[in-house]
Order: C-alpha cells, then structure tokens, then sequence
C-alpha cells in the first residue's frame, strides 16, 4: 500500500514537472509563431493580392490555422483538454456580435481556431508591436483605442456585406483567481445597439482555474486544466430592449440585460456540474 502510494505521488510529481516544462515550450512557440507569422508569412499574403478584401480573408484563415494547430498541440502535450457544444453555431457564425466570458488567457486563441472566419479586436500594444502589426493589420482587425471610433470601426466591419462575426470580451480583461465575472464594459452594447445585429454568447469554464489576470504561465495546476465551451443561442436586440434607439441609457440597459445573463447562464452551468 505505502509502495503504491510512494509511486503514484512520483508519477504525479513527474507529470506535473512535464507540464512545467511542456507550458513553457508551449509559450515559446506562440512567441517564435507570431514571429514567423507577423515578419514572414503576413507580407507573403499581403503581396499576392491588392484586393484588401481578399488580403484580410486569407490572413484570417492563416491565422485561424495557426491558432488551432496550437490548441492542438497543447491538448497533444496533455497540459489541456477542451470540449465544444454547438460548434456548429459557431463555425457557421456570420454578421454576429460574438460575445464570450474571458477566465483565461488562451480563450482567444482557441474561439479563433474553432470560427471558420472572424474579426477580433486588438489591443495597442499587438497593433503596434513589429512582430504582431503584420498580421492583425493584414487581418483587418479593430484597433481597441476605447473611442466613438473604435465602436464606429466595429459597426461598420459588422454592416459590411456578407461580414464575419465579430469576436468580443465584455469583461475587456481576463477574470482574477476565484472571480467568476468581471462587470461588462459597454462597448459590446453600444456595437450591438448601433450595428443591430445578433449578438451570440459563449460560455467559458476552466477547471481548474489557470492562466487568469495576474497569473503567470509557470503557474501551472494540480492536473491538466479542461476548457469547456458552450455556444448559446443568439440573442436579438428586439427581445432584449421594448425600445431600440441609440442612447446612454438603452446601451446602460442592454449591458446590465447582457451580464445578467451570463451570471446566471455560468450559475446554472455551476451548479448543474
């Protein structure tokens, strides 16, 4: 009994210790990636067409590989595993505001890898980053200045013919170890109000809880942590406001309506588990 107890806490110390260093070649990989893909391969897309169109589609789908291929290979290392409800939703999402919890860092990274296409907002320091500008801005995606003319930039991208959907976290950062919602931002209701357009929910959990807000990657669980997503039913404006008119208070109400539906939606995907 004490010889079995003895090898399985080595096995669990010799996993764990794969992990760490499994994370961290992990890490590294998406750092020399986005190398590769911002110095190299956003300047090949870039030359073969002058359709800006075209150019942002196809840096889109690169970058959507490249996103799944990493999830893949985390998942093949055994530092993670995932599972999806309604990927179909999601893989044929189009002219949708897609809005998702944020409990860890990697979840933009694995929604991207499951969308067939999507527009993403960035923050200043990826647009602006020599190693990352090539491809956000070969891709089209939204520069997050927290102005009118970033909600205008995502309106317009949403109203464009045949768009794909938008990618956004409420939350505009990740949650904090043992938070299990941030309040909502309003730039997500001021897009959905001003594009009318439906806006779709993912629900996120991590368990157990890593990669969160102030948490390093070395920081590595007890076990492998699992994702698990699921793609809810698309909400319309109309069913969410008795009055759709662009103003402070009706964007102040749909985003109090929006987080009050993820709190309870995670709720009862808490206690239902």
């Amino acid at each position: 009994m004490e010889e079995n107890l003895k090898m399985d806490f080595i096995r669990k110390k010799a996993n764990f210790c794969w992990r760490v260093g499994a994370t961290g070649f992990s890490f590294a990989s998406f750092g020399i990636g986005g190398v590769i893909l911002g110095g190299l391969i956003a300047p090949l897309v870039k030359a073969s067409t002058t359709d800006q169109n075209l150019r942002q589609k196809r840096t889109q789908k690169v970058i959507k590989y490249t996103f799944k291929g990493f999830t893949k290979m985390m998942v093949k290392l055994g530092i993670m595993t995932y599972e999806i409800e309604g990927l179909e939703q999601l893989k044929n999402s189009r002219q949708e505001l897609v809005i998702a919890n944020h409990p860890t860092l990697i979840d933009v990274v694995v929604l991207i890898g499951l969308m067939e296409q999507a527009n993403c907002v960035v923050k200043q320091a990826l647009w602006q980053n020599p190693f990352t500008k090539g491809a956000v801005q070969n891709a089209g995606y939204i520069l997050n200045a927290g102005s009118e003319q970033f909600i205008q930039d995502c309106v317009d991208k949403l109203n464009q013919e045949q768009a794909a959907s938008l990618l956004i976290f409420p939350e505009g950062t990740r949650t904090e170890k043992d938070t299990f919602l941030n309040e909502f931002q309003r730039g997500a209701a001021n897009i959905a109000l001003r594009a009318k357009v439906p806006i779709r929910p993912i629900l996120i959990h991590c368990t157990p809880s890593t990669l969160t807000k102030n948490e390093k990657w070395y920081h590595v669980p007890s076990e492998p942590f699992h994702i698990q997503i699921k793609v809810m039913d698309a909400l319309e404006i109309d069913d969410l406001l008795n009055d759709d008119c662009i103003n402070p208070k009706n964007v102040r109400h749909l985003n109090h309506q929006l987080f009050q539906y993820f709190s309870q939606e995670l709720c009862n995907d808490e206690q239902s588990r």
